[in-house]
């Protein structure tokens, strides 16, 4: 594993840690319980949730302001779920999750998650509704093995939008109600040490120069994750470097700092390789399940597959760029098709579960956006659609021939797609919609035990350092699980929330 050392043995910088300031520039003393480091979801979730157990607490965050991104927070359980009637056997989520992960998951950890989750997704909804948000369970998973989801996706909807930030604005208001101070333009830099390894406090840049943390119960990171940092990525996470662009968010901001300042202060990575969050929607943000060509003009792939195995295909073909093809009466297949598949980018994201699927509003919306951006074309012949877009066009017509045979047989004689969605492709006029992969987070980080506590290399814990959300690693193998869509924020919130309960207990 990658830890802190000295310069002369370093292959990374990262891995060099910075000189303590002297005192000299030290502009301001601040004594607190517990600083939380870092203003998104996990961090907010853990300040208001300290404050509320009688600490004394700063958020520090770099930024001018607190984020959020996407809009799905995924949990196992919770009072909004048993309200629908949905019922999840954890233990069978539970086996999907760890399978889903090659079993390289840290299991106490996953079994933590879908135990509290409740309890935290139960905390945050009065939160959000005081803040005028909408509590809503989403209907949107793969439906089949092996790739089976689970429902437990919340959104908070303000008016018709999914927006991660929303949910931490209202963790946000709700703890300068309760007198968390939160300190924005403030950076981390370095942790504090006494002589046996105890975090006593840290070391912050901001405005005015460089201040001191004091604390008295300890220092939490909630950072997010490396992905804007390109040297971390390539010594943890080089597949990050090969997707079309990096969509985290606030830009400038997810660049590994926790996991630095975990590395300097004794801690280790959860995993050599970490798994990476990546989703399909760079260009056209639908997918969908009918044809997958790539520039070649060949079929790559069973198109039945989950968000992320999607992902991770597409992002190997040349380019980076793949194109769906889609039979003139498509929109008549789609809603039937969810029965058997869907999930992100087949399904419609903001699907409200037990109220009536609207295709038009969900499914042909994204495809007209796609045509308005210019990352979609229409021909009344598969051979007038050849010339519209970069493909081999000879191999493309050979391809889509072929593929339109299986369909009509109702067997796939190339990678066995499920009779029920081979739907025949015999009427225009034909849609192509490109397609790539963007990055959205790198999923692993900091080893940590279900206290939330930063482990050493000989698997004990950090007095006074906790980590959480995409700080810490333990819950994915090679690449984030949908297992639960969401399950990202879902994570980041019960870990702040288990972390806060850890430090005042």
């Amino acid at each position: 594993m990658y830890e802190a050392t000295t310069p002369d043995k370093a292959k990374w910088s990262f891995q060099i840690p910075p000189q303590a300031p002297a005192e000299k520039d030290i502009v301001e003393t601040v004594e607190c319980d517990v600083v939380v480091v870092g203003g998104g979801i996990g961090g907010f979730s853990a300040a208001c949730r300290l404050r509320e157990l009688g600490a004394d607490v700063i958020l520090i965050e770099k930024s001018g302001n607190y984020s959020g991104r996407g809009g799905h927070f995924g949990v196992a359980d919770s009072s909004l779920m048993e309200e629908k009637g949905v019922h999840n056997d954890l233990k069978e989520v539970a086996r999907q999750w760890i399978l889903m992960s090659g079993n390289n998951v840290d299991e106490e950890l996953i079994w933590l998650f879908l135990k509290r989750g409740r309890e935290a997704m139960d905390w945050l909804i009065p939160k959000t509704v005081e803040a005028g948000l909408r509590p809503k369970l989403i209907d949107c998973a793969y439906k089949a093995d092996p790739y089976h989801e689970y429902y437990g996706s919340h959104a908070f909807m303000p008016e018709n939008a999914l927006r991660g930030n929303h949910v931490t604005r209202s963790l946000y208001e709700d703890s300068l109600r309760k007198g968390v101070q939160v300190r924005f333009n403030t950076a981390g830099q370095l942790l504090i040490q006494d002589d046996t390894g105890k975090v006593t406090g840290i070391y912050a840049k901001g405005e005015a120069g460089c201040i001191r943390f004091n604390v008295k119960k300890g220092v939490v990171l909630a950072t997010g994750d490396i992905g804007g940092d390109p040297e971390m990525c390539r010594a943890y996470a080089p597949d990050a470097l090969r997707t079309l662009a990096s969509q985290y968010v606030p830009a400038g901001c997810n660049t590994g700092d926790g996991h630095k300042m975990g590395l300097w202060a004794g801690g280790v990575m959860a995993e050599e390789v970490f798994p990476l969050m990546m989703h399909p929607q760079h260009y056209a943000w639908q997918n969908l399940f009918y044809l997958f060509v790539n520039k070649d003009g060949k079929r790559f792939m069973n198109e039945d597959t989950y968000v992320q195995g999607r992902a991770t295909s597409f992002m190997r073909q040349r380019d980076g760029v793949i194109y769906s093809i889609l039979p003139g009466d498509y929109m008549k297949h789609v809603e039937e098709s969810m029965q058997y598949g869907g999930g992100l980018f087949w399904g419609i994201p903001r699907h409200e579960y037990g109220i009536d699927i609207d295709v038009e509003e969900g499914c042909q919306h994204f495809v007209n956006l796609a045509f308005k951006e210019g990352n979609a074309w229409q021909a009344d012949t598969i051979e007038e659609l050849a010339d519209m877009i970069d493909v081999d066009k000879e191999q493309f017509i050979k391809t889509f021939n072929e593929y339109n045979s299986y369909c009509h047989e109702k067997d796939d004689k190339q990678f066995g797609k499920r009779p029920e969605l081979l739907y025949p492709m015999d009427q225009g006029p034909y849609i192509a919609l490109r397609i790539g992969t963007v990055l959205l987070e790198v999923v692993g980080g900091l080893e940590i035990n279900t206290k939330m506590q930063v482990m050493k290399k000989d698997r004990t814990p950090i007095e006074g350092l906790y980590a959480i959300g995409d700080t810490t690693g333990g819950m994915y193998g090679h690449e984030y699980v949908t297992t639960i869509l969401g399950n990202s924020h879902g994570r980041a919130l019960t870990w702040g929330y288990i972390a806060a309960e850890t430090i005042m207990s």
